[in-house]
């Protein structure tokens, strides 16, 4: 019955929590003024439809490198779109003048801005978040 017992708490112990680190959120600095974004939200941000805050500041948009298997599961997740998808939707906006490309960084490189800068948004692996950052959404 012992066995029994730690094997179950063992088992327990090697579920996923509530956000696994697979799990990729939408991320912020902790200062940003944005709390929450919902879904459609995020989209708008990220697929160029929106691009200032409420206050009329321009968001600073950080997307990951374009080889990142993170960028690719981001957006099949966001839009269930292709990153070929995704690229093609750009530079049609970007030609026609109605935006702008999101600045590529690496993981760390987009760690290290969104703990600087209360204008930039981004998204990574949720365990990934630090203290300096807030999470404003899930994309799943």
């Amino acid at each position: 019955m012992k066995t029994l017992f730690v094997s179950f708490i063992l088992l327990l112990s090697l579920m996923p929590s509530m956000v696994s680190a697979d799990d990729l959120v939408v991320v912020a600095n902790k200062n940003n003024p944005l709390n929450e974004l919902s879904k459609q939200q995020i989209i708008d941000i990220f697929m160029g439809r929106t691009t200032f805050y409420a206050s009329g500041q321009r968001i600073i948009l950080l997307d990951q490198k374009l080889n990142s298997s993170t960028r690719k599961q981001f957006y099949l997740n966001l839009v269930n779109k292709t990153l070929n998808e995704i690229n093609s939707y750009r530079a049609r906006l970007l030609f026609s003048g109605r935006a702008t490309l999101p600045r590529e960084v690496s993981d760390k490189e987009l760690i290290n801005y969104l703990e600087t800068d209360t204008d930039a948004i981004g998204y990574v692996e949720a365990d990934k978040v630090n203290d300096k950052l807030k999470i404003l959404g899930y994309v799943d």
